[in-house]
């Protein structure tokens, strides 16, 4: 059962209001040190306009945003999903780039300053020792504990029964093994960043932050599992009021 809270509005121009996962994401709202976004590959929602909303906002709002784009597990996420293993390499690289097209020209429309502008590739911060560290705790975890592997792949799973485009796959050779679980580096690979961004981008606390509801959410902030999150890090649903209006 999720125990989300009641949303805090912010009063910037740029309307959007940060909805905590539990009292101790309220907590760390109310300091406003760090948000981390995250924008996916072939996610339709992240148009220009609606990361330049959203950009400026987050910087109105936060002492510091930093964007990530998960790349490293692509390639794997759309063989899963019956892309040949040469075509799924070069969908992921088409993606890639396109993601940090649309990031710059965001940025340009944002008019936050360029020395603000923080974007990463998931692959360059993968290189900490406390991004490998925490990369071995959740396989760790998945290799020990049922319920973190029940509900990440159930997560995973729903996440490849179609193409990300919507296309029908190019036929190849099947993935090897399991789709689910050769989807499933994907998730491994971004949970870190759910659990403890302050020790991988060495801010004081950070809350990760989404444009729906994270299904994996109540694993890591209201059970006490082995992936719970540090104490500093915590989870908010970003919601645009204009779009409710």
């Amino acid at each position: 059962m999720s125990h989300s809270l009641s949303p805090t509005a912010t009063t910037n121009a740029d309307s959007y209001t940060a909805l905590p996962h539990t009292p101790n994401c309220r907590r760390l709202l109310s300091g406003a040190d760090h948000l981390l976004i995250g924008v996916s590959p072939g996610n339709s929602y992240y148009g220009i306009p609606t990361l330049a909303r959203m950009l400026r906002w987050a910087h109105a709002t936060f002492q510091r945003v930093d964007v990530i784009v998960p790349d490293r597990s692509l390639p794997a996420n759309y063989r899963a999903r019956g892309y040949a293993e040469q075509v799924a390499r070069k969908k992921a690289r088409t993606e890639i780039s396109g993601v940090r097209r649309r990031l710059r020209r965001a940025f340009e429309c944002s008019g936050v300053p360029e020395p603000e502008q923080r974007t990463h590739l998931l692959s360059e911060l993968a290189q900490s020792p406390e991004y490998r560290a925490l990369h071995q705790r959740v396989r760790d975890a998945l290799a020990s504990d049922e319920r973190t592997r029940r509900v990440c792949r159930e997560v995973t799973a729903k996440a490849v029964t179609v193409p990300a485009d919507g296309q029908q796959p190019v036929q190849g050779e099947p993935p090897q093994g399991d789709p689910t679980g050769l989807a499933l580096e994907y998730l491994i690979d971004e949970l870190p960043f759910f659990i403890d961004t302050p020790s991988i981008l060495g801010v004081p606390a950070s809350l990760a932050s989404y444009h729906a509801p994270v299904p994996f959410a109540d694993l890591l902030y209201t059970e006490d599992g082995p992936l719970r999150a540090a104490a500093d890090q915590g989870l908010v649903l970003l919601s645009e009021i204009s779009a409710e209006r």
